[in-house]
Order: C-alpha cells, then sequence, then structure tokens
C-alpha cells in the first residue's frame, strides 16, 4: 500500500509540473490569422502617429514657438523625425518641403532668420538672408583703385667682380585687383664697390676684368597678381601674401671703369635702352602695409674698356682706342627688398560678403 502511495504521489507531482514546463519554452508559434491581424493593428497605430511605446505631446507642444517636436519611438524599435502632419517619415529624415514658412507652426525647426538674427514672417529669403555664414574670406587688401608706393634698397646677384648697389623707387597704379601700370626708378652711384673676386684675380694673376659703372636707371613697368592667399604663422597669427611678375622697358645710364689704363682712360656716363622682367612676393603687415622681396632682370647693351694697350702716347690719347667694338649684352639681376604701402590707406568692399 505504502508503494502504491508514492506511485500516486509522483504521478501527481508530474502532472503539476508539466504546464509549467511548457510555458518555460523559448520556441512560440503564430498561426497566419495571428500574424494578419498584428499587422493590421500596428498599421492601425501607426496611421494615427501613436503607439503603445511612443512617447505622447499634445497640441499646445506642437504649436510653441520653440518648434519642437516629439520624437517617438516605433512598433519595430526605429526613431523617426517627425513631419509637420505629425507623422514620423519613412528614412528617419526631417522632411522641408512639409514646413510652413507663411508664419504657421514651425515642427522641427525654429522661424527663418535674417543675418542680423531677425525673424522672417513672410518666407521671402534671400541668398544673404538664408546663409548669413560664408565659407569663403573676402580678399584682406583691395587692389584696384589703389596706388601702390614701394622704397626698396637692391643688391646685384649675377656679377663676380662688381657689386652693384641702389635704392628703389616705384609707383604702380592698380587697374584692377591683379593687373597694374607703373613707374621705378634706380639709384647706383656711390652705392658700388669691386669685390674681393677682382681683387684676388688681379694681385694673382696680374691681369684685370673691365667692369662697368651705374648712374641711373627708370623703367616703366605692367605687373600681373596671378596669386595671392594667406597661411597661418606659429599656429597663432593669419598672414595675408601675394605674388606678381613685372616687366617692362625704359632707360639706364652707365660707363666703363678704367682699369685697363686707368692714366690715359677716362669715360663719360652714356644713356642705353634697357628692359626688365622679374617676380616679387608680398607679405602683409595690414591692410596697407607690407614688405616685400622682388627679382629682377635689367637687360641692356654695353660696351666696355677695349683690352688693347698702345705704347704711342698719340694712340693711347685717342678715345676711339679706349672702348672695344664689341657690344656686350648685359644682365643686371638685382634682388630688391622694401615696403609697400598702398594708398589711400582705406579701401570698401562692394561686394556682398
Amino acid at each position: 500500500m505504502k508503494r502504491k502511495r508514492i506511485e500516486l504521489s509522483l504521478l501527481l507531482v508530474t502532472l503539476l509540473l508539466l504546464p509549467v514546463a511548457s510555458f518555460a519554452q523559448d520556441d512560440m508559434t503564430f498561426g497566419e490569422d495571428e500574424i494578419d491581424a498584428d499587422a493590421a493593428s500596428d498599421a492601425g497605430q501607426g496611421a494615427n502617429g501613436t503607439s503603445s511605446d511612443d512617447m505622447s505631446f499634445d497640441e499646445g507642444d506642437a504649436d510653441s514657438s520653440t518648434g519642437d517636436a516629439s520624437m517617438g519611438m516605433g512598433a519595430g524599435g526605429d526613431a523617426g523625425a517627425a513631419t509637420a502632419d505629425g507623422g514620423a517619415s519613412a528614412d528617419g529624415l526631417l522632411d522641408l518641403n512639409d514646413l510652413n514658412l507663411d508664419g504657421g507652426a514651425d515642427v522641427g525647426v525654429g522661424k527663418p532668420t535674417t543675418k542680423e538674427g531677425k525673424a522672417v514672417e513672410d518666407g521671402n529669403l534671400t541668398v544673404l538672408e538664408r546663409h548669413p555664414i560664408w565659407a569663403i574670406q573676402q580678399v584682406y587688401a583691395l587692389r584696384k583703385g589703389r596706388f601702390d608706393f614701394q622704397p626698396s634698397f637692391g643688391v646685384s646677384m649675377n656679377d663676380p667682380f662688381v657689386q652693384h648697389q641702389s635704392f628703389n623707387l616705384g609707383l604702380s597704379y592698380y587697374i584692377t585687383e591683379v593687373l597694374s601700370i607703373g613707374v621705378s626708378a634706380n639709384w647706383y652711384r656711390f652705392l658700388e664697390n669691386t669685390t674681393d673676386v677682382n681683387y684676388s684675380v688681379s694681385r694673382a694673376t696680374h691681369q684685370t676684368v673691365p667692369i662697368n659703372s651705374y648712374l641711373f636707371g627708370a623703367q616703366l613697368n605692367m605687373a600681373y597678381v596671378p596669386m595671392y592667399g594667406k597661411f597661418a604663422l606659429a599656429n597663432k597669427w593669419i598672414l595675408h601674401w601675394d605674388v606678381w611678375f613685372i616687366g617692362g622697358g625704359g632707360f639706364i645710364y652707365t660707363k666703363p671703369t678704367p682699369v685697363i689704363d686707368p692714366e690715359y682712360r677716362t669715360f663719360e656716363d652714356e644713356i642705353k635702352i634697357s628692359f626688365n622682367v622679374g617676380m616679387g612676393g608680398r607679405l602683409y603687415l595690414t591692410r596697407f602695409l607690407a614688405v616685400f622681396v622682388e627679382l629682377r632682370d635689367y637687360i641692356y647693351p654695353e660696351k666696355l674698356e677695349s683690352l688693347t694697350t698702345y705704347s704711342d702716347p698719340d694712340l693711347r690719347s685717342k678715345k676711339e682706342n679706349w672702348i672695344s667694338d664689341d657690344i656686350k649684352l648685359t644682365n643686371n639681376v638685382t634682388l630688391q627688398a622694401g615696403i609697400s604701402v598702398f594708398l589711400p590707406p582705406t579701401f570698401d568692399f562692394k561686394l556682398p560678403k
């Protein structure tokens, strides 16, 4: 009897635990009718813009001037941006075409404003009002209609026997932002000197090299500015720069320096036609003051002292024997450094910012 009672007790416990084990299974199956019913229920909730998990908001929030829109979590777990009709767009993005810019409720964005921060009521926005901030800045210093005054000091770079130093003045007028015409002048006399190379060659070989001396030069020039920009210095200062090409023509006064027979020979300055080409760069300190360097080549025909000497005093005294018959095309490559002053010092931007 005791055995039967024990068996009946175990059977009763098994029957009681069987439903609990069935409800704890992970796999759940549904019929087709149940799936269709659930889909219809979800579609109805989406059309009304609400679901059991959505955050609700009242009409006062939608009509407020802050333009805030409540964001809902759909039945599928995807966050959507609210549109003007209260629903959520399919891709979660705000549809700007549905916004009311005529004074109505603005859902998702605030009212449009001008560049001064004032609200626009009629919704008619100009380009400046829609884009108050521009990524491309204006040119730091305008050049059109301004004079550029350039005092500088120059040193010749290509003559190993004599160094021609000069004081230079330039004045240019910018017809456009990139094109200018102007004049320049160079003063050389009393600033020249022979180099150590000339002295060493004369002492070692007992030979001299004919050299020339400059007095004064002037040119009419045209310049073109193809590049300008800015860069950061030490990650602290923004410096603006530009680069130009220059060319022109003019004249120069020169004469040979007597070194072959200085006891008899003396020369006078003569005018020669000259041409010049070069390029320069400028670094702006202010909107009217800058420092610049320029490399320019002054090209002209030069006559040098004759290398022929005469023992006869009559031949030595004839001036036609002092000058060589050959005409040398001379290049005086000069590095110039100075300041650039724009006049008038102020200007007005006429284009929209």
